[in-house]
């Protein structure tokens, strides 16, 4: 039976051909926006959660040339500075819980670091921290020294719990749970440590002529708000009035970076449904009209001894198969295209994202396998109601007038 079914798909190029790229299409496709949907959902979620911080506050230079997703979602990947005595007059303001002050020293390729990747460095002070914090393992210290630094998730190149950073050794100390955004791809260490390293790297001399020494700046400042709401909108109005600083709201721009990309997700799911709509009519197409179109060939089978189950076991084998070779071509090709369009969405826009876990995606696949094993069966189920009717001799004449 096996190579009777194989056979028969076989002598079908053109259609078989058809049928297995409209199913891989669909499957990829599929498979495409439940991956960058369940990871982008995800990430806002979980960045939203360990932020810890309600607003960013940042130079006003800053924010006239960064929109406020890539500054809250990847740091601050230019040299913007404020005096660290702005952090103080925040923090006296009603409304504010805590406030702490961070510094972006540079971001680290391999020419002076040995992460394999450009990675952020960045300058907290351990007091007053409530945003690395919580992204640390239960029972880690938080403190640090000198000469030791805490990684993001992503970080790489530590080699015997040490980094090296412009030829120094630094000891890895902890180690931050994903959060999805600027966090997962940087080193942490004290502010002190930071600035005396942004001191002594000769291509920002420029920038310290500009702003002063690095010892008296700060890059960003996280405010923790109150729950008072009516104080929580006066806080904003009395930030928005203060000379030479801006201020990101974290809440706001997780839904601006949503509605950005729900014109994306609504692409890719009208894309997966047209071309699901395609297979099924194809599917129904190609074995509609089989009882009458192969019927000197199923009378055949009959009267040589199949029985009506074996004829239909024949049919249902050839959907199975063609439907099966898609779904294999469909998620090899989904991850492909998963990973470029994930790009090119990360190149446009800035948001948080954190790749689903493996029982998560092993569930997607196998609901996009269920409802395509359903898809296939409502093609084929006419089309089996028909060869349960078919008599062997009468189809066999018609054959031959035919």
């Amino acid at each position: 039976m096996n190579a009777l079914i194989l056979h028969s798909v076989c002598m079908r190029k053109v259609q078989t051909a058809s049928i297995l790229v409209s199913v891989a299409l669909s499957v990829a496709l599929a498979l495409v926006l439940g991956m960058i949907y369940g990871g982008v959902m995800r990430g806002i979620d979980v960045s939203s959660q360990r932020t810890g911080a309600d607003l960013l506050v940042v130079p006003k230079d800053a924010r006239t040339h960064l929109d406020d997703g890539a500054l809250l979602y990847t740091g601050v990947p230019a040299p913007f500075y404020m005096t660290e005595d702005v952090e103080q007059a925040i923090a006296e303001l009603d409304g504010v819980e805590a406030t702490s002050s961070q510094f972006f020293s540079q971001t680290l390729n391999a020419s002076c670091c040995s992460a394999g990747e450009e990675t952020r460095l960045i300058g907290i002070d351990p007091e007053t921290d409530f945003v690395v914090s919580p992204l640390l393992p239960e029972g880690s210290s938080d403190a640090l020294g000198e000469d030791e630094v805490i990684v993001g998730s992503g970080v790489t190149g530590i080699a015997g719990g040490a980094l090296f950073i412009y030829g120094k050794p630094y000891d890895v100390v902890g180690t931050m749970a994903e959060s999805g955004g600027d966090l997962d791809h940087s080193i942490i260490m004290s502010m002190d440590a930071a600035r005396r390293i942004s001191a002594e790297t000769d291509g920002l001399k420029t920038t310290w002529e500009r702003y002063g020494s690095p010892d008296e700046l700060v890059s960003a400042i996280m405010v923790q708000a109150t729950d008072d709401a009516e104080a929580y909108e006066k806080l904003k109005i009395k930030l928005n009035l203060t000379e030479g600083i801006s201020y990101v709201e974290n809440a706001k721009t997780a839904e601006q970076v949503t509605e950005q990309l729900r014109s994306v997700f609504a692409l890719l799911a009208g894309a997966a449904i047209v071309m699901m709509v395609i297979t099924l009519l194809q599917l129904f197409a190609r074995f509609y009209s089989c009882a009458w179109d192969r019927k000197s060939e199923l009378a055949l089978y009959r009267a040589i001894g199949a029985s009506k189950r074996d004829v239909r076991c024949l049919i249902g084998g050839e959907i199975a198969l063609v439907v099966m070779a898609g779904l294999v071509v469909g998620f090899a090709l989904g991850v492909i295209l998963y990973q470029a369009i994930l790009g090119l969405l990360q190149d446009s826009i800035a948001f948080p994202f954190i790749g689903m876990d493996a029982g998560a995606v092993a569930l997607l696949v196998a609901a996009i396998a269920a409802l395509f094993a359903i898809i296939s069966a409502l093609s084929v189920a006419w089309p089996l109601y028909q060869i349960g009717k078919l008599d062997p001799s009468l189809a066999m004449q018609q054959g031959d007038i035919d």
